[in-house]
């Protein structure tokens, strides 16, 4: 069953895997065999970079660009799938899947048929210091990207999330000046976190690679600060502790930021409610979903939702939901009692 009581969506699943694994691996296969049978016509050394105005300045062996292609071509439609199949299998649905399975085709189009034509743009030349402008490869490579992203897209069944409303939670029985504390701690389910520290880790080798083979300066400047600013980003967001009392909820980082703080006063009911990452808010971490939500959403399953008076609903993902909502709950209701 999904989390909102349906059966497993299997046509959702077998598109997927049709645009984002098979329809790959079909454009990488076409494009290197097309590489293959050009190799023996391109020079031993081909360009395989261009600058800002289109003329080449760097160069590697032709061998190197079939197998480029195929782990680009593959590698990110790949990671895509492992990312999403397992919320799929559960029965987990979403626009987000659609687009998740869009963007890995249109990511091996693009590839396939760049490094394609760069190769065979260069077919019959003495030098490839002579290779022409990359603008033509450039132009068809993103067309094609385009075109192979919009046609996954409709490919796949239109599943949207529906954003059914919640009743609130059954309030803890509460004095009038009974203290209540409720405290919990959540942290980042390991995939997700594997995921991201996988991608970290290939940002600083690329920049790594970079730096050794004589890369542009910029661009290495730019792979090293994008993954420091991806790994500060992670630190800040694989844990939190979740803390329910008499001031409202309290959410913080095991590091102290980020922080959120919904007061008493602003809560209008809470409830425990279940939530899939990918199919409501797009994957982990600090999200924005559709009905005003915002969600600190580190893991698949139960969670705290909060309706703001201003119509805002704030959702933390948390062991023991349905105590921390209920204890909530009764608190709002009992500032509400109080003349």
């Amino acid at each position: 069953m999904t989390v909102d009581g349906t059966a497993p969506s299997r046509p959702a699943l077998r598109r997927f895997m049709l645009v984002a694994v098979w329809l790959p691996v079909a454009l990488v296969a076409l494009a290197v065999v097309v590489q293959l049978l050009l190799l023996p016509q391109v020079p031993a050394t081909i360009a395989v970079h261009w600058d800002a105005s289109g003329e080449a300045d760097r160069f590697a062996p032709a061998w190197t660009q079939p197998i480029a292609t195929v782990v680009f071509g593959l590698g990110v439609p790949v990671l895509i799938a492992l990312t999403s199949l397992p919320g799929l299998r559960r029965g987990d649905h979403g626009p987000t899947y659609r687009l998740m399975g869009a963007t890995a085709a249109a990511v091996s189009a693009m590839v396939s048929v760049a490094l394609t034509w760069t190769l065979a743009m260069q077919a019959g030349l003495d030098s490839s210091a002579d290779a022409p402008a990359v603008w033509p490869a450039l132009v068809a490579s993103l067309a094609a990207a385009a075109a192979v992203g919009v046609a996954a897209w409709f490919l796949q069944p239109r599943e949207e999330w529906a954003d059914a409303a919640t009743p609130p939670a059954r309030p803890l029985a509460l004095s009038s000046h009974e203290q209540a504390l409720w405290m919990r701690t959540t942290s980042i389910a390991r995939g997700a976190a594997i995921a991201i520290f996988a991608g970290v880790l290939l940002i600083a080798v690329s920049a790594a690679v970079a730096g050794v083979t004589g890369g542009d300066p910029l661009l290495v400047w730019l792979l090293v600060g994008t993954a420091v600013l991806l790994l500060a980003l992670a630190a800040t967001t694989l844990a939190f502790h979740v803390r329910v009392d008499d001031s409202g909820l309290h959410v913080e980082s095991v590091l102290g930021i980020p922080r959120f703080h919904v007061p008493l006063a602003d809560i209008e009911s809470a409830a425990r409610v279940d939530v899939d990452p990918m199919g409501e808010f797009g994957g982990w971490g600090l999200r924005l979903s559709t009905g005003r939500r915002f969600g600190v959403v580190l893991r698949a399953g139960a969670a705290i939702e909060v309706l703001r008076r201003s119509g805002k609903r704030f959702v933390v993902t948390v062991d023991d939901a349905a105590t921390g909502a209920a204890l909530l709950e009764a608190l709002v209701n009992r500032a509400a009692a109080r003349p």
